[in-house]
């Protein structure tokens, strides 16, 4: 386990305070004139799609203003930037499609809303927050799984379509329909084959799939064992562009999980069920080094939930793995 120096930690505990710290007013203030009249906008990308705000007369006094905080803002993002673009030299950072996805969904507000970035995408946040080198071979990833425990995605005043959300990130976005035309879709796919799905916790055995995320004219596959790895869900920063604010499940949460989903997986998902265990080993290896606590209580908290369903499938993962906590708890 090759773990991360600590001046690496501290300018990543850095930047973390700083993407806290950012204002909504990072945009770049253009003037245009209109019938002899000087107006100013903020155009500022999201994605790669460039999203533009009107302010008002240029000689406006709280126009003024506002543009002048625009620019002081944009000279932190463009900091920001530098630093990620260091970090990144030495900790892994999304592909450039996840990393898109992640920063319009985190623009149009969905992670402050209720969402979580789950799955490798996740996996792909933890090396900074836990000070290991995780290995390259389990980061790699062509899709982006979003979860919600209690659909408060549902329950926000505005409404904004995923697909159009998501097209902010790619234009080539679009809604894969299930076998009933007249659900609403789950799954979004680009051009380029990336991947973005919706899930949600099973609430009860009558829940429709998808659930309806009606604001987001969207819906989410239930999943047994979902809402336990959300709990206790922790913010963190993606390092692309000027850092992008996410929120994840505890690392020990999603390790522990990981060992739940590769007994899970049928025959046909091989590949799937080793990038599970991988993902699960290379966690637990770091955990027991610079967080055992946090793992135990994951592991404890897992298998006293039931022998069949939970504490069995974590004990035959953790045999198969030779890792550490493979008794019987």
């Amino acid at each position: 386990m090759q773990f991360i120096p600590l001046n690496i930690q501290t300018l990543y505990a850095d930047l973390v305070q700083q993407v806290e710290a950012a204002s909504a007013d990072e945009a770049t203030a253009v003037t245009v004139v209109v019938k002899g009249i000087r107006y100013t906008r903020l155009q500022r990308w999201i994605g790669k799609k460039r999203v533009v705000e009107h302010l008002g007369r240029a000689d406006d006094p709280e126009v003024i203003a506002r543009a002048a905080r625009a620019a002081g803002e944009m000279a932190h993002r463009t900091e920001r930037r530098k630093l990620v673009s260091m970090l990144a030299r030495v900790i892994p950072a999304p592909a450039r499609p996840l990393g898109d996805v992640l920063e319009a969904v985190a623009h149009a507000g969905l992670f402050r809303r209720g969402a979580v970035l789950v799955g490798t995408g996740a996996y792909q946040t933890y090396a900074p927050m836990i000070g290991a080198v995780l290995p390259a071979a389990t980061v790699m990833t062509q899709d982006a799984d979003l979860a919600t425990a209690d659909l408060a995605l549902d329950s926000d005043s505005g409404d904004i379509a995923m697909i159009d959300i998501l097209r902010c990130a790619d234009h080539s976005f679009s809604a894969v329909m299930g076998l009933d035309p007249t659900t609403l879709p789950s799954r979004f796919r680009s051009r380029s084959g990336f991947l973005v799905d919706l899930l949600t916790p099973v609430l009860r055995r009558t829940d429709p799939n998808p659930m309806p995320l009606d604001r987001l004219k969207a819906g989410a596959v239930p999943l047994q064992q979902l809402g336990w790895l959300l709990e206790g869900a922790v913010d963190t920063v993606a390092l692309h562009g000027a850092g992008v604010p996410v929120r994840v499940p505890a690392p020990a949460r999603f390790a522990v999980h990981k060992l739940l989903l590769a007994q899970k997986r049928d025959a046909g998902q091989t590949a799937k069920r080793r990038k599970d265990l991988l993902q699960a080993k290379a966690l637990i290896e770091a955990l027991s080094e610079v967080d055992p606590s946090s793992l135990d209580d994951a592991l404890a908290d897992a298998r006293g939930r039931g022998e069949a369903g939970w504490a069995g499938p974590i004990n035959r993962s953790l045999r198969e793995l030779e890792a550490p906590g493979a008794g019987s708890g």
